[in-house]
């Protein structure tokens, strides 16, 4: 019988990188949504939603000290949201918004150039910031004659601010330093002022009745210190803002029998 021939093997196809790409599909690139291109769609009626139509700003202004926190509310998404949504979300935070709006205010604007209405909205919402900004907002106010506002910044510098145990007797606000100037209106307070305030001899009397060791200190040294209401020895080692409070000779010398003396009950 005849051979069979034998059958040649088919050839395998060479696959080649470029043919290997044209399987491969390529990843669809995601695609989100641009807030600053909807701001520009919905700014009207987000401003007049939170309430700030009626400062009266240019519309770019307007853009710029919201874009923020409007992209912020806007999220990350692929889907335009609807303006309710985005009004929604920046009501649901509204302090932080309107603190951060007013933030922006002052990097696009001077103070002076503000109208009364802008001033307001500032210091009505410049409240962790109070700090740094607390003194610019007072003199400010003071030379608008607005006492009202003064007095807003007296409230929130003692919700936000540095609290002193002192208050200044030319502002009212109680922002003496340890250095016994006034953070908010810069004026000098006297050690007089201070010991006034602090009712020396009757605070060191009490302290006489707790720590006679500490008294006497206070007397030889001739001055102690002053933090969160406690009287501290010069001895003691202390951190955090706290008072030197130093004693005239006469003060020395009135309370030197101190301790002799009756005690109210």
């Amino acid at each position: 019988m005849p051979r069979r021939k034998k059958e040649k093997p088919e050839k395998e196809e060479t696959k080649t990188p470029e043919k290997e790409e044209k399987k491969k599909k390529k990843p669809k690139k995601e695609v989100y949504t641009d807030p600053y291109e909807l701001l520009d769609e919905y700014l009207d009626e987000v401003i007049t939603a939170i309430g700030i139509a009626y400062l009266g700003f240019q519309r770019d202004e307007f853009k710029e000290i919201i874009k923020d926190v409007f992209a912020g509310a806007v999220g990350q998404v692929k889907s335009k949201p609807k303006p309710k949504t985005i009004i929604n979300r920046l009501n649901s935070a509204r302090d932080s918004v309107m603190e951060a709006i007013a933030y922006n205010i002052l990097k696009i604007k001077d103070l002076s150039s503000l109208t009364d209405d802008q001033l307001e909205f500032l210091v009505s919402n410049v409240k962790k910031g109070i700090t740094s900004l607390g003194p610019r907002l007072y003199e400010e106010s003071k030379k608008r004659n607005r006492g009202d506002l003064i007095e807003i910044l007296r409230v929130n510098w003692n919700m936000y601010g540095i609290l002193s145990p002192f208050t200044c007797p030319k502002c009212g606000f109680n922002a003496v330093m340890p250095d016994f100037s006034c953070r908010i209106c810069g004026a000098d307070v006297s050690m007089k002022e201070v010991k006034k305030q602090l009712d020396v001899k009757e605070l060191l009397r009490g302290y006489s009745s707790i720590d006679m060791q500490g008294f006497k200190e206070i007397l030889s040294s001739g001055y102690f210190y002053y933090k969160d209401g406690v009287v501290y020895p010069p001895s003691s080692s202390l951190q955090g803002m706290f008072f030197e409070i130093i004693l005239s000779k006469d003060e020395k010398s009135s309370i030197a029998n101190i301790s002799d003396m009756p005690h109210h009950p």
